[in-house]
């Protein structure tokens, strides 16, 4: 009986490729180039994820004479572009990521599949120590830093068992089947240190061998903490807001703020605004009829105005959270606050009508991915969450065609 080995994949090509797989990645120092914020060093890795390639970075920036240590200002870039390969090496390679200081990128037209993936989650920013960071020491805590260029493929799925036809024995189908098992352990362990929140990790295994969770709309790369770097559309000075873009961004945000996926989060909105009328007109207060609204305050010395609207109820159940989505004044926002009427929501406001004090208030629920860059507003946020990101700009300017600009009556 002729026994073969099993292998622990995570990548959406055959078996029997799988099984043949003996070519390392390849690690090579594209030199220093500038980026959006300066000089950068730039690496690439490119081909199947084995075993030792997360060796062969370190190996590489040696080469390269490239550290946080060097320069600590200067950015360190790893662009991967792999359809997959062992599991527990794509876990080592994030981990060495955060070691080293090295923040990735998928680049346009490259793809970064499975094993390349989880890889890919372990970008970050350089590490405000420089010290190096020893292999037995806690993973630093560093600002992730990983992006999409436009027309860049990001995909995830759970590990499986690469089997070639022949015969094996018990222990062998067992042992490799608590490899996977404790792969899947490692990654739910190191969730957090990766800006993942593990309640959130069903997203990236639950797709089988031949499927896969991609990266290419607006909720996947909230809740990764991915930054899209197509900026071509921007949210300028007396942009007009219509109903629609609100609602998104007040619902998007309210989850994604928490790295939370949105896409249940509509069905509860309507469920809640729908509650709050009803409460309403029991009550005979009238605001059943305002339970959308804007309103006028000041900003400083300028007159600005917030809309409002009930998207959640609070831990207690007792009251409602409202988003309040601001235009501002250069960039838009949301903040949210707990209240049971309209006129318990405002009643700040009727001491001092001032825009920057109420959002900052003690009552306002604070909400934050911890990275004040990914807390801005974007032209993604106002769009349906399941919206492809290369369809961003279409449907925003449906909206601005079909709707009319929400303004104070």
């Amino acid at each position: 009986m002729m026994l073969r080995p099993l292998t622990l994949c995570a990548s959406m090509v055959s078996a029997l490729a799988l099984a043949s797989m003996t070519h390392a990645a390849e690690v090579v120092f594209e030199g220093i180039k500038d980026g959006q914020i300066g000089a950068e060093a730039r690496f690439r890795l490119e081909g199947d994820i084995v075993e030792g390639d997360s060796g062969r970075v370190a190996e590489a920036l040696r080469k390269a004479d490239v550290s946080p240590q060097q320069d600590p200002w200067r950015r360190i870039v790893i662009a991967l572009n792999s359809s997959g390969g062992e599991f527990h090496e794509g876990i080592d390679l994030a981990i060495t990521f955060r070691r080293l200081g090295l923040a990735t990128v998928v680049r346009s037209a490259d793809a970064c599949y499975s094993a390349c993936a989880i890889a890919f989650l372990g970008g970050v920013d350089l590490p405000k120590d420089p010290t190096p960071v020893g292999e037995d020491d806690p993973l630093p805590s560093q600002r992730p830093s990983r992006s999409l260029e436009k027309d860049a493929r990001l995909g995830f799925h759970a590990p499986y068992l690469a089997v070639p036809d022949g015969n094996y024995e018990a222990g062998l189908v067992q042992d490799a089947y608590r490899a996977a098992v404790l792969g899947i352990a490692r990654l739910v362990a190191l969730a957090d240190r990766l800006y993942i929140v593990p309640a959130e990790l069903p997203r990236l295994l639950a797709p089988g061998r031949d499927e896969m969770y991609m990266a290419d709309d607006v909720d996947a790369v909230r809740v990764l903490g991915i930054s899209y770097t197509d900026f071509s559309y921007q949210i300028r000075e007396n942009y007009g807001f219509t109903q629609s873009m609100i609602l998104n961004g007040c619902v998007n945000r309210y989850y994604h703020l928490q790295r939370r996926s949105s896409a249940d989060g509509f069905a509860n909105a309507l469920s809640v605004l729908n509650e709050f009328i009803e409460g309403s007109r029991l009550m005979g207060n009238g605001e059943e009829a305002i339970a959308f609204g804007v309103r006028k305050v000041m900003q400083g010395t300028a007159t600005t105005w917030v809309a409002y609207l009930p998207i959640a109820k609070t831990q207690d159940g007792d009251r409602f959270v409202w988003c309040l989505f601001s235009p501002a004044v250069g960039s838009p926002t949301t903040f949210y606050k707990p209240g049971g009427t309209i006129e318990e929501l405002f009643s700040q406001l009727e001491v001092k009508n001032d825009l920057w004090s109420y959002s900052s208030s003690e009552t306002t629920i604070r909400l934050s991915t911890g990275d004040s860059i990914d807390d801005m507003m974007r032209a993604l946020d106002l769009v349906p969450p399941q919206t492809k990101l290369s369809d961003v700009t279409r449907q925003l300017e449906t909206y601005r065609t079909t709707e009319t600009p929400m303004a104070v009556k």
